[in-house]
């Protein structure tokens, strides 16, 4: 069974953030494994964040050594649960000052919160419903007006296909319920957003039904959760292609994103490597879909789930501070050697390179003596189409970080095609309301170099360009890309 199959099967641990720790028991289900990236420090960061244990843990120590690490890591958005204020039916009192001294200690540190409103855990689900939502909308409206200025964005509940202990919410629950806290969000502060209720996986059915019950007309961003197999190619944009199919555009957020080691093969040693490539992948790929932003789950409890358990890192921590997915782009031609983490890397889905860090039909050629490259260059990249079989994606993808928003890019590359194979060069992830949207150009000589240009808009500040083939299973076909070119119109 292969990687993607294997992790989308088993059977996931991931923890309720209120019982994992007063338990440690497991409370729910999701697929399980997932990827994290990041952004340097000097990079706009609030396009990562990291869930941790203060929604429920308010101890002053803990909060601090939470701070510490996630700034370590270069993150700038912490999410958090609005835990422990009280204020859970209409008229009743609130007690702030727990929370007060978590959000202080959240700002004066320049972390931005992202903070969970339940309707579900936070206020009385009155079996009257007009009486819970009443319950909800005092509850929200105290804590909009308490942290007015300080928090500018607000997650709705969490994971409503779910049973915590107090039920599911069905989809018009969810849609009443957000409506209640952008409705009152708006009249409080225009600069706060609402992200809709975050459901369990990718391919929920549930975000379905509260798209046709108008869900998007009551947030700013749509929330999602992704784990494992869910992050794979051709799932990650499933729920691009469901706005699609219902006419909406609405930017696409992750509040909750996490992996494991347990389902890798091999060494503990090996698995920890795995995990720590998941992650990376999980970056590549949520660029390539273009989602707005995501947050890991998570810093330091929930068992497997965390890159650094009781503050101690992992490899995956290491990953995530090193990582650098706004890298301006740089090598085109490949002379220098390749860095697959942070500059051009394997996107075919083979488990291989999750596994050990290499594909079987990729080659980053470097000092070639032959001269093989375009113009009797040295250095290149060469897809082994004939090794594969037939109609198996080839391809390696590199984020341009830097890219200008709101300007036309042009892309280009030269290609050598060999045998019966053929090329495309394609940008992806750029379109600030589709994410799946992509533009590509595919080659029409064999056995000579041919240029490959296309013209991108971007609406976001990157673009990921991908160079691609598909396996023939024919000995000798090849494809060899070089001499990859980027330059504002």
């Amino acid at each position: 069974m292969k990687f993607y199959q294997k992790l989308q099967n088993i059977t996931p641990k991931k923890l309720s953030e209120r019982q994992a720790k007063s338990s440690k028991s497991i409370v729910s289900l999701l697929i399980a494994s997932a990827l994290l990236y990041t952004l340097p420090a000097t990079a706009l960061t609030s396009f990562l964040g990291m869930n941790n244990g203060t929604g429920y843990n308010m101890d002053s120590g803990y909060v601090d050594r939470s701070i510490q690490h996630t700034k370590n890591l270069g993150l700038e958005v912490v999410r958090m649960g609005m835990d422990s204020v009280w204020g859970n039916t209409e008229g009743a009192g609130f007690h702030w000052s727990g929370r007060d001294m978590v959000v202080d200690k959240y700002r004066n540190a320049g972390l931005k919160i992202h903070a969970v409103l339940s309707a579900r855990m936070h206020v009385n689900r009155d079996g009257n419903y007009e009486r819970w939502k009443a319950n909800f909308r005092y509850f929200t409206r105290n804590v909009m007006m308490r942290y007015k200025g300080k928090i500018f964005y607000y997650i709705i509940d969490n994971e409503p296909d779910l049973d915590y202990g107090n039920g599911k919410m069905s989809a018009q629950e969810c849609v009443d319920m957000t409506r209640i806290a952008y409705e009152t969000a708006k009249s409080i502060d225009p600069n706060i957003k609402i992200e809709s209720p975050p459901v369990m996986g990718i391919e929920s059915g549930l975000l379905n039904e509260m798209l046709d019950r108008g869900i998007d007309k009551v947030s700013d961003y749509i929330g999602l959760h992704a784990y494992g197999g869910q992050i794979s190619e051709n799932r990650l944009g499933h729920p691009w292609r469901v706005m699609e199919a219902r006419g909406i555009r609405k930017p696409l957020a992750i509040s909750e994103s996490g992996s494991i080691n347990e389902y890798c093969n091999g060494s503990q040693f090996e698995t920890e490597d795995c995990r720590r490539r998941w992650f990376l992948m999980f970056g590549l790929q949520l660029k390539r879909f273009g989602y707005d932003h995501a947050i890991l789950f998570d810093l330091d409890g929930h068992d497997s789930w965390a890159v650094a358990p009781d503050f101690n890192p992992t490899k995956a921590y290491y990953q995530i501070k090193d990582l650098r997915l706004n890298k301006a782009f740089s090598n085109g031609g490949f002379e220098s050697a390749n860095n697959v983490e942070n500059e051009w890397t394997p996107a075919d889905n083979n488990d291989e390179w999750i596994y050990k860090g290499t594909s079987p039909y990729i080659n980053f050629v470097q000092n070639d003596s032959n001269q093989g490259g375009r113009n009797g260059s040295k250095g290149y990249i060469k897809l082994e189409s004939g090794r594969a079989g037939s109609g198996t994606p080839i391809r390696i993808r590199r984020i341009l970080g830097d890219m200008p928003k709101n300007k036309r890019v042009a892309i280009g590359a030269w290609v050598y095609v060999s045998g019966g194979a053929s090329a495309t060069l394609k940008a992806l992830g750029y379109d600030f309301r589709n994410g799946d949207a992509e533009i590509s150009k595919t080659s029409t000589q064999k056995n000579g170099w041919e240029y490959l240009e296309i013209t991108v808009p971007i609406s976001r500040y990157w673009a990921v360009v991908e160079l691609g083939t598909s396996g023939t299973g024919r000995a000798g076909d090849s494809v060899k890309w070089d001499d990859v070119s980027v330059r504002v119109l």
